[in-house]
């Protein structure tokens, strides 16, 4: 199944049944202007308790009740979008998969590529929801292997590479955002910033990610786990390369923040070696 739809491709199915158009920008941004008949839905601004098979099993129950009460069952495809390909309409299809839901794509491009076809827009109305934390048991068929714990990274598999995909500043350490506890990265941490993964708002070529990732040391026959500040940045990376061949990506979810927070875990600054 692919991962992105170009705004043509949508055009042409815009009327097939089931198809779902979920915008994942600010709520204010879908009230003012979306794609006709697309609902809200905030997969942004919910952060995993801790990166733990339970924290896990929290994160799926949370997006289980989202989708749900959004009316995203699994006889739906959906599409997710934002302004121009991001960090925010990967995630939504992350946490699609991870609930085991096959059938999501990305508008690559975004919101903007579909202006740019002559697509029409309009006031976003109707359903408006966000993932939010419940007391709930983890769905029936959610994939854990999409999410690697922390002790996955403490103590990894001799084949698992890590994959860093922040700005190379907070790779090295010179930089931390104010939440983080300290600069630096995880050990043996190979990388590459998650926008050089795009192109003027849209995905770059398969074969350009796929040379680009081997150049940054990755092996595509091994499994990789990506992270970042907070789990956004590193959805965009895991579909990049998926669309470059690598079909065993999971991601840390908690991040750079998570770890950073525990002052009893490793860590490295300065240049990659």
């Amino acid at each position: 199944m692919p991962v992105t739809i170009s705004a043509s491709e949508l055009a042409a199915r815009l009327d097939e049944p089931g198809l779902v158009l979920v915008d994942t920008r600010t709520h204010e941004a879908w009230e003012q202007e979306s794609l006709p008949g697309a609902i809200f839905l905030n997969v942004y601004d919910y952060f995993v308790p801790d990166s733990t098979d339970e924290g896990y099993a929290g994160m799926a129950a949370a997006a289980a009740a989202a989708f749900r009460r959004a009316g995203l069952d699994r006889a739906r495809t959906v599409v997710w979008f934002e302004e121009e390909t991001g960090m925010r309409s990967p995630r939504g299809l992350w946490f699609q998969e991870l609930l085991g839901r096959d059938g999501g794509v990305i508008l690559d491009g975004g919101l903007r590529a579909w202006r740019e076809i002559g697509g029409a827009t309009a006031p976003g109305q109707g359903v408006a929801e966000a993932i939010t934390h419940v007391d709930a048991p983890a769905p029936e068929g959610w994939r854990p292997d999409l999410a690697l714990t922390r002790d996955a990274l403490l103590t990894p598999a001799p084949e698992l590479q890590i994959f860093d995909v922040r700005r190379p500043s907070e790779f090295d350490g010179s930089f931390a955002h104010d939440c983080c506890a300290r600069g630096g990265r995880v050990p043996g941490a190979l990388f590459m910033f998650y926008e050089d993964m795009i192109r003027d708002g849209r995905y770059r070529p398969a074969e350009e990610i796929r040379a680009a990732v081997i150049a940054a040391g990755l092996d595509p026959a091994r499994p990789v786990v990506t992270y970042c500040h907070r789990g956004a940045r590193a959805a965009t990376a895991l579909y990049g390369l998926r669309m470059a061949g690598f079909d065993r990506v999971g991601i840390f979810v908690g991040s750079w923040h998570e770890w950073a927070a525990d002052p009893a875990l490793p860590m490295e600054t300065g240049p990659a070696a």
